[in-house]
């Protein structure tokens, strides 16, 4: 079966001419859509732009919520594991330290495990918009991340800031209610 253009070719309503400056100005549009060399003259379409890091100079003297807010853009731009989705079968637990001194768990994939475990992906704890949450990222960003909230760096082999655990603070109830020393003066209740 011929095609629309052949037949129109064929019934002499477009001349041969016609079909080809078509076919051209159809070409140039496709190349100008999909960015391919030969478009704007002669140029290739720029790589799309890499995450870029996390401006931690920039959020040092911010408040807590536009810290939080960075700091979760960040985060899903550049995390490694899944945000949502379920595990496949081959994902294990995966635990951690928190600062209160629990341990977290996690289901992560093999890979992933194994990138925590040599050091080349950091465990990050971040605020989420449903309240704390925990990622998968490359080590780089995982040490930027603590530079700003220390204490959000979970597990990053080798790097001493990762899984701090706060220290309890001695209860002031229990300073009170020790009994008091004795002293070395008695009182005299004989005179009275």
């Amino acid at each position: 079966m011929l095609d629309l253009k052949a037949k129109l070719a064929a019934a002499g309503l477009v001349s041969e001419a016609d079909v080809k400056r078509a076919e051209a100005e159809k070409r140039a549009k496709a190349e100008r859509r999909s960015g391919k060399p030969g478009a704007r003259g002669g140029k290739p379409a720029s790589p799309p732009p890499r995450p870029q890091g996390l401006a931690v100079a920039s959020l040092r003297g911010k408040n807590k919520g536009e810290i939080y807010d960075a700091v979760r853009r960040f985060v899903d731009r550049v995390r490694l594991d899944p945000a949502a989705g379920e595990p496949s079968e081959t994902a294990q637990p995966f635990h951690f330290p928190t600062p209160t001194g629990r341990i977290g768990r996690l289901v992560l994939e093999p890979e992933l495990a194994t990138q925590l475990a040599d050091g080349s992906a950091a465990l990050v704890a971040f605020m989420s918009n449903h309240g704390l949450a925990h990622a998968v990222v490359p080590a780089e960003h995982g040490r930027s991340i603590a530079e700003v909230m220390p204490k959000w760096l979970r597990v990053l082999a080798g790097d001493e800031r990762a899984g701090l655990i706060d220290k309890p603070e001695p209860e002031p109830e229990a300073e009170a209610t020790a009994p008091p020393e004795p002293s070395d003066e008695t009182p005299d209740v004989t005179s009275a």
